[in-house]
């Protein structure tokens, strides 16, 4: 493997990311990641409108139940040449779910649909977003469809499959009953969800391992 590395703005990404990399033995990236390529466009997201309804309509009486719109789909973005596409997307997710720690969890479509309770994502809405902000992937946002079944996206992957960096994880009800909550995979020791509160990144450790159903991953 030719040496290389990444870097995120928070050591603990570039911990996480390194160590994924190399313990999978992955194909090695052609250059050094510019962490400003992962995060260079965001002013320019940000302007793009959520969803496909106007702001100014989003809050007519009955237009929308408690959830608000849906999301509008993204653009892909563009990939800078010299670096191993795969690597590039990997660490864009987790770039791109870093910058929404702190947004509160609210059983909402969009994070800037803030009514009364204010803004905020649940945890497969918030999944879904930073896949389709970051990487014009948009898939469904409903946590059983995204887990499973025809509407799910990527490949679940078999028992024993390393995780890396950007994978979905989903997690069981305490009773085991079915799947009740989705965290993108940082490393080994993190992952980062909408969870408790809000969004934060959280160690992989308690209730999200001996609870964990499957993974899914989504770029490969």
């Amino acid at each position: 493997m030719h040496s290389s590395k990444i870097c995120f703005t928070r050591p603990l990404m570039l911990a996480g990311m390194l160590a994924g990399l190399l313990s999978n033995s992955l194909v090695a990236f052609a250059a050094t990641i510019d962490p400003n390529s992962l995060t260079a466009d965001f002013a320019e997201r940000d302007a793009m409108p959520e969803s496909r309804v106007s702001k100014s309509k989003w809050y007519e009486k009955g237009r929308f139940d408690s959830w608000g719109p849906r999301a509008e789909a993204y653009p892909s973005p563009a990939i800078p040449g010299g670096c191993d596409p795969i690597q590039w997307q990997r660490a864009r997710v987790v770039a791109v779910a870093e910058k929404y720690i702190g947004l509160p969890y609210k059983h909402h479509h969009i994070p800037a649909w803030s009514p009364e309770e204010g803004p905020g994502l649940d945890c497969s809405n918030f999944t879904s977003w930073v896949y389709n902000y970051g990487l014009g992937l948009k898939f469904n946002s409903d946590v059983h469809k995204q887990a499973d079944g025809p509407d799910a996206p990527g490949r679940r992957l078999n028992p024993g499959e390393q995780f890396v960096a950007g994978d979905l994880l989903y997690i069981l009800k305490n009773d085991r009953s079915e799947v009740s909550h989705v965290v993108i995979f940082i490393d080994e020791g993190h992952v980062i969800d909408s969870h408790d509160g809000s969004v934060q990144v959280r160690e992989f450790k308690g209730w999200y391992r001996t609870h964990l159903s499957h993974a899914r991953r989504i770029i490969e």
